[in-house]
């Protein structure tokens, strides 16, 4: 059996307890750009005095990606010890990362040993994937095997997020300035959705209440339509993210309470703050649902534990 170790990025929110259970063998984060200063989430950055970079209105924020010769340099340490690695990453449909680092798999020195996974899922989708990997290595799967997995049942999850400012949208390009502008006197809040990889405009609403409602409803559809037999097996899971510095925040904690009860047959898998890589685009006070599909019963194991 191959000795393989499971690479990810800061894309699954994970926290320093689930890096540990599922094995980890290395992370490789997605950076950020403050003022000109570049930033980890958990290392020289904390997620309380990220929020406070954002209350200032001079402060100017971008993503940077990990150089490829940086992480070519990864797998190569790696590879002294290992004889594959899994290297699950951001969604292609949101960054070109994985694309290059699928590109970079195919290098002769890497072939056949490095398997990138274009498996299209962020925060709590690309979290469970990596439950997933974990689950299939210990189970003596090959790393071509995970990654066909992977790819295989990519779709079969969803999220919709509602964004509370149009204030970075506009800064990363994704509205036209004047869209921003009507939008922000209007008070319009876009809900937006990830399936297949891709962000794509879902709708819009006046108020962050409103859009509560719609995504509870358009998970709720979503699933009935998709999923109802894997949904009566109970092995569909709801999943939540957000953007909010205060964890107590009254919208929230209304929004988790509005889903765990619109879903209260369903397992509730987690509710993370959303990485703040991602959080340079949406702004605080982002909320964001939807569920994954667990065709490999792996939930159950953990929630017995």
């Amino acid at each position: 059996m191959s000795k393989i170790a499971l690479v990810v990025d800061n894309s699954g929110s994970l926290t320093k307890e689930e890096y540990k259970k599922i094995g980890i063998t290395k992370m490789i984060p997605i950076s950020f750009i403050i003022n000109g200063e570049e930033y980890y989430e958990g290392e020289n950055m904390t997620y309380e005095d990220f929020f406070k970079f954002l209350e200032d209105k001079k402060t100017e924020i971008s993503t940077s990606q990990p150089s490829i010769e940086m992480i070519k340099a990864e797998w190569r340490e790696l590879l002294k010890t290992y004889d594959e690695i899994v290297y699950i990453i951001l969604s292609s449909g949101l960054s070109e990362s994985c694309n290059t680092a699928i590109n970079a798999s195919h290098d002769p020195e890497f072939e056949g040993r490095v398997f990138v996974p274009n498996n299209q899922r962020v925060a709590y989708m690309n979290k469970m994937s990596f439950y997933e990997a974990r689950h299939l290595i210990n189970a003596g799967k090959s790393g071509r095997e995970i990654k066909e997995y992977l790819e295989k049942t990519k779709s079969e999850c969803g999220v919709y997020i509602a964004v509370n400012t149009l204030k970075y949208l506009k800064k990363g390009g994704r509205v036209t300035p004047a869209a921003a502008a009507i939008g922000t006197l209007l008070n319009i809040k876009p809900i937006l959705q990830i399936h297949g990889g891709k962000l794509d405009a879902f709708a819009k609403v006046m108020s962050m209440k409103q859009a509560r409602a719609k995504m509870i409803a358009a998970t709720k559809r979503e699933i009935e339509e998709r999923f109802p037999e894997e949904a009566k097996k109970g092995i569909v899971y709801i999943g939540m993210a957000h953007s909010e510095a205060d964890l107590n925040a009254p919208e929230l904690q209304d929004f988790i309470a509005e889903v765990k009860a619109a879903f209260a047959d369903f397992p509730f898998f987690t509710c993370d703050p959303l990485p703040l890589f991602i959080d340079c685009h949406t702004g605080p006070g982002a909320l964001a649902m939807g569920y994954c599909v667990d065709r490999l019963g792996i939930m159950n194991e953990l929630f017995k534990k």
